[in-house]
This record gives structure tokens, C-alpha cells and sequence, in this order.
């Protein structure tokens, strides 16, 4: 079963503003940061790890125990106890940390639009090919407004057995519901499009 992307993109996108809100913590050297990015690192976690997704909650956890030495006076690179300047390697730790999982955040949200944006052109292709075939007409594609229709849609265009074979491709992307979400945006610049020719 395919991931949801949307919400997938969603929750990313809601990280990296969590993210923010600490990284401005952090320049304005407000006094909760400390707490502000444990919080951070708990929740990003929590999400990876309600994802399924070992590899990135292995990440955060390094990052999480990096920013626990820190607070306890561990220098987190060398691992020996700082006496001398023990601030100014927790403010260093933390925008290692910061800038870690911001690494993370963006390549996910990068990867999960990046998908999202090629299941759209692909879901652009199949309905030009339901033209190409006579499938679909400038009508039909005018008429379709709610989620049934676009599931009529996406049944009609399966008709065909070449058609069929671009869906099952594009399942493997993204999901079911992806797809829907994706009809509703790919469909209408094209029946603008259309209109636009008459």
C-alpha cells in the first residue's frame, strides 16, 4: 500500500514551521529554547516513527541524544565534560542539531512534492491519452465537479488496456486518494484550457 503524500506533504510542511518557530527561539536566544527544541525533536520523531520509518527515526534519535549530552555538559563531537564555556557549546550543539534536522525536514518535504508533482504530469498524460483514444470528450471532462465523477473518470479512462497499465504505474507512486486529490487539481486547468480554444 502507497503512502498518502498529501498528508504526508501536510505534516512535513507543519515540521518545518515548528522548525522555524525554534530557529527564531534559537537567534532570538529566548530563554524556553532549550524545552522548545526537545519538544521538537520528540515530535518529529514521534511522527517518523508513526510513519514506519526506521531510517529517519534512527536519524532523530542520533539528533536527540546529541542535544541530551549537550544539555548535560557532554560535548556531543568529542564527548568529554565541558566545565569552561559550557553555554556556548550547548548554542553550537544546538544549531548542529538545528540545522540536522532541517536537512531532514526539507529533503522529505522535497522528495514527497517532487513525487506528487510527477504522479500530476503522468495523471495530465493518461487523460490526454483518454482523448487521443476517444475515451473521453472536452463534455465529459467539462461535467466532472465531485469525487464520484472523478472516480467515473478515472474508471472510464481504465477502459482502455494501455490507459490501464499508466494507472497501475501510478499507483505505485502515490495512493488511491493521492490521485483523487490530483484529478481535482490537473482536471480544471484543462477544461479552462479547453474553453479557452473555443
Amino acid at each position: 500500500m502507497q503512502r498518502f503524500h498529501h498528508q504526508i506533504r501536510q505534516d512535513l510542511a507543519a515540521l518545518l514551521g515548528a522548525l522555524n518557530t525554534v530557529t527564531e527561539k534559537y537567534s532570538r536566544k529566548d530563554f524556553d529554547t532549550d524545552a522548545a527544541l526537545r519538544s521538537l525533536l520528540d515530535k518529529v520523531n514521534a511522527d517518523y516513527k508513526d510513519k514506519g520509518l526506521p531510517d529517519r527515526e534512527s536519524q532523530l534519535q542520533l539528533l536527540r541524544a546529541e542535544w541530551s549530552a549537550a544539555e548535560k555538559g557532554i560535548d556531543p563531537c568529542s564527548g568529554e565534560k565541558v566545565t569552561v564555556r559550557r553555554g556556548e557549546m550547548k548554542a553550537s550543539a544546538m544549531l548542529k542539531i538545528l540545522r540536522g534536522l532541517e536537512t531532514v525536514l526539507r529533503e522529505d518535504y522535497t522528495t514527497s512534492r517532487a513525487k506528487l508533482e510527477e504522479a500530476a504530469a503522468m495523471i495530465g498524460q493518461i487523460i490526454v491519452a483518454g482523448y487521443q483514444e476517444g475515451i473521453i470528450n472536452d463534455k465529459q471532462l467539462q461535467a466532472v465537479n465531485t469525487e464520484t465523477e472523478y472516480l467515473q473518470l478515472w474508471k472510464l479512462l481504465g477502459a482502455d488496456p494501455n490507459i490501464a497499465l499508466g494507472q497501475k504505474r501510478l499507483l505505485t507512486m502515490v495512493s488511491l486518494p493521492d490521485i483523487f486529490l490530483l484529478l481535482e487539481e490537473v482536471v480544471p486547468p484543462m477544461v479552462k484550457g479547453v474553453t479557452a480554444l473555443r
